[in-house]
């Protein structure tokens, strides 16, 4: 059940005025974007009035539609070195500064981007409220001239944006470490709320279900198929995985997502460069097992659907929360190389009881912990108490 009508302080009966901002939203993906258009849904059914700015890329997307703004950036950085970081010019500017104008709240995702450090500026001349989620801590890079410049970003932009906000989520535990070890403490208002999944659309198939989405998506009912969801970039591992794919011809390959690195072609690889959110089921029903070796990682939301949809999934060893995954049985874990990835693999193929076990304990898991309805609950009370504290 969707909670009542929100009504901000002191505005009588008008509905709350909810600003959001990002740096990407759909069609570009990415778990940011993901969530986010969740909460836009989630305020929206609540009876708030929302609005959201974010990049328009790619650039076919609409500049207007049903309350989102897409404003014009370059997004070489993303294109050429897999840096998801678009910037942004004078017109976007403006519409960030009619959104606080508008807004009696503003949300904004993560503390380095350009458009949350200027909505936070904005907000805090005009005495609005802002919260903050806070989805990554320190992302490396194979670039050592790309980690400096991001920590220096992150010691200068990220930490005036996190000490002037009003309120700080923590979506991870990497970004609550991060954060505490950058401010040298815990923020004076923070919570942390995980990231929620909707277990009714992502769960385990029916075998009729499984038959129908390979169908769909062109498989072979034969094939153990293999699944990659993510930006294809180094630090998702999207070569890693490539080359796991040529090692193995007995398996077919489901890889979705777009970026630098895209993929040649190959008998056993299908590469879906977009899919719509609302065909993400269909994706995860045809998949035998997901494999997202990617690294400085705060908790993939593609690993999470994964894990709802009751997809075995094979991580890479020495990140924080795959370490707790593996502890639970949700998860098997390997060194970040071909050949240990591919002996994983084979030994789910070759144990189906295991995967079978994988796959049952990571459905319980986020049935228990990542619950999209006690996610929207409690942001909705933030959002509120937010708005009634101006």
């Amino acid at each position: 059940m969707r909670p009542a009508t929100l009504q901000p302080a002191g505005c009588g009966s008008s509905p709350l005025r909810v600003g959001m901002v990002t740096h990407f939203m759909p069609p570009h993906m990415g778990g940011v974007e993901v969530m986010a258009e969740a909460l836009f849904g989630t305020y929206a059914a609540a009876g708030c009035e929302v609005r959201w700015v974010a990049s328009r890329e790619p650039a076919t997307a609409a500049p207007h539609e049903r309350g989102r703004v897409r404003v014009g950036c370059w997004n070489g950085l993303e294109r050429r070195l897999g840096v998801p970081y678009p910037l942004w010019g004078p017109a976007a500017v403006r519409e960030v500064a009619r959104l606080v104008r508008w807004a009696d709240v503003l949300h904004v995702h993560d503390c380095l981007y350009p458009g949350s450090a200027l909505t936070v500026l904005l907000a805090r001349r005009a005495r609005k409220p802002v919260l903050l989620s806070q989805h990554v801590g320190f992302v490396r890079y194979p670039s050592v001239l790309l980690n400096g410049l991001e920590r220096l970003a992150y010691q200068t932009l990220g930490r005036a944006v996190l000490r002037h906000v009003s309120h700080v989520v923590f979506c991870t535990q990497a970004a609550e470490e991060f954060v505490i070890a950058l401010l040298g403490r815990q923020p004076e208002a923070a919570s942390t709320i995980l990231n929620g999944i909707d277990i009714e659309r992502f769960r385990p198939p029916t075998p009729e279900e499984r038959v129908k989405a390979r169908r769909t998506l062109g498989l072979r009912e034969s094939d153990p198929v293999v699944l990659f969801v993510g930006r294809l970039v180094e630090k998702k591992g999207a070569a890693l995985f490539l080359e796991v794919s040529r090692r193995m011809p007995s398996y077919h390959f489901l890889m979705v997502g777009d970026g630098p690195l895209r993929p040649v072609g190959a008998d056993n690889l299908t590469w879906l460069p977009f899919v719509p959110p609302e065909g993400m089921t269909s994706v995860y029903q045809a998949a035998d097992l997901f494999l997202l070796p990617s690294h400085s990682e705060g908790f993939p939301l593609a690993i999470q659907e994964a894990m709802a949809a009751g997809v075995p999934v094979v991580l890479p060893k020495g990140e924080a929360f795959t370490a707790l995954l593996e502890r639970e049985g949700a998860c098997l874990l390997a060194e970040r190389t071909p050949a240990a990835l591919c002996t994983v693999l084979d030994r789910l193929r070759e144990t189906p009881e295991l995967a079978a076990a994988v796959g049952a304990r990571s459905r319980e898991i986020v049935v228990k912990e990542w619950n999209l309805e006690a996610m929207e609950t409690r942001y909705l009370a933030l959002i509120r108490d937010l708005a009634q504290r101006r």
